[in-house]
């Protein structure tokens, strides 16, 4: 029983200690800090969209920014704080598919985003950006994904950021749909 006791101790004090040489050195890298808020506006569609979508929602803009701010063409920003005004998905979300029979996949609608914060260089200049996409015609919907043209809203500012062609006021039609899917739902 000591033994076995022992070796036990033995075991994990040599899985600790290979686990302790397994961890990657922190890297130190001139990347941007990229970070997304969400909107008052947004933040009252939680209930009908479901935290989880709005979560992965500001998780993918924070990606495709800092991929875009990592290989940017000439000076990068040193820190990006974006917040994510509004957003309406092309299809319902996993919790407004759950929440009302008859909906499915091929429920469509026209979506988009509108996304404002400000950019900050290495110099202390500081740029506010502000980029919005919807779509206005059902008949040039052509994507699949819950919120497809939200996406092409985020593709907007990783690119204008990452050109340095910052936009300071919105452009383009604004949202022409509220992105609810199935009714009634109460919290409107």
């Amino acid at each position: 029983m000591r033994s076995t006791a022992l070796i036990t101790a033995a075991a994990l004090a040599f899985t600790a200690a290979g686990a302790a040489s397994a961890q990657p050195a922190p890297i130190a890298t001139d990347s941007a800090v990229v970070t997304v808020a969400l909107g008052p506006e947004l933040q009252k569609k939680t209930a009908d969209f479901g935290a989880r979508e709005l979560a992965d929602l500001s998780n993918d803009l924070r990606t495709q920014v800092q991929k875009s701010v990592d290989h940017a063409h000439g000076v990068p920003p040193t820190r990006v704080a974006l917040v994510i005004e509004d957003a309406v998905p092309n299809r319902p979300t996993f919790d407004q598919l759950g929440r009302t029979i008859g909906l499915s996949m091929r429920s469509v609608g026209l979506g988009g985003a509108r996304v404002s914060g400000l950019v900050t260089y290495a110099d202390g200049a500081s740029r506010p950006i502000k980029v919005q996409y919807y779509e206005t015609d059902l008949r040039q919907e052509r994507g699949v994904a819950t919120w497809s043209d939200a996406y092409i809203a985020f593709d907007r500012v990783a690119s204008d950021i990452a050109h340095g062609a910052i936009p300071a006021s919105y452009r383009g039609p604004g949202p022409t749909g509220s992105g609810h899917f199935g009714y009634p739902f109460t919290n409107q």
